[in-house]
């Protein structure tokens, strides 16, 4: 089985207004759960690749990763996040990684009246992780009533590297990289080392 997945190109974050018809969402950072705080990494990684898995779906808006971010570690109304990010759904979840397993809570939030539209648990082997991703962008995809245009691909995602370990690196490294500033030396040291566990590892040469 092939353990990394990289998410295709392409997203149309955008700051008109949305529309009565048009379905919105905002991936929030998922919730680490781990007893190890360097597994936040992980669970940001989760997070961002679930996004970058849906702006593949053309006629749903996406909220940026920088902007969905954002909300941090901030208790925050859904209301406010979704007058803030104009989307009308809000996906949170929480990560919780014990030895070579995980457990993903996921859920699907209206934004106009904080009700359910959709929640799932996944308890996997870390090794099925980017099937769980695809499966909850495509669980989304299926509660929003939302379909897949002509030409675009039946598969979100697709494999990059067999390594989990440069994997995690890549996450963390790119999570530092936003922090920028003291982040920046320790992101290039975890993709150097990503890169050097799979030579091959596109994703970790471009960050």
């Amino acid at each position: 089985m092939r353990l990394r997945k990289e998410v295709l190109s392409g997203s149309r974050i955008g700051d008109v207004s949305v529309s009565q018809g048009e379905a919105s969402i905002a991936v929030l950072p998922f919730t680490n759960m781990s007893m190890d705080p360097e597994n936040e990494f992980f669970a940001d990684g989760i997070a961002e690749e679930i996004i970058n898995a849906l702006t593949q779906i053309g006629n749903l808006r996406v909220a940026a990763r920088t902007s969905a971010f954002s909300f941090k570690n901030k208790h925050v109304d859904l209301r406010i996040v979704g007058e803030r990010l104009n989307v009308k759904t809000v996906l949170e979840g929480s990560v919780r990684k014990y030895g070579n397993r995980v457990r993903i809570m996921a859920q699907l939030i209206s934004v106009a009246d904080g009700y359910h539209l959709w929640s799932e648990r996944y308890d996997r082997e870390l090794k099925d992780i980017f099937e769980v991703q695809d499966e909850i962008a495509r669980a989304i995809t299926g509660r929003l009533k939302l379909t897949f245009e002509k030409g675009a691909p039946q598969t979100l995602v697709k494999a990059a590297t067999q390594n989990f370990e440069a994997y995690e690196l890549c996450l963390k490294g790119r999570a530092l990289m936003y922090q920028r500033g003291l982040g920046i030396p320790r992101a290039l040291e975890c993709l150097q080392q990503a890169v050097s566990l799979d030579a091959g590892y596109a994703l970790a040469w471009r960050v």
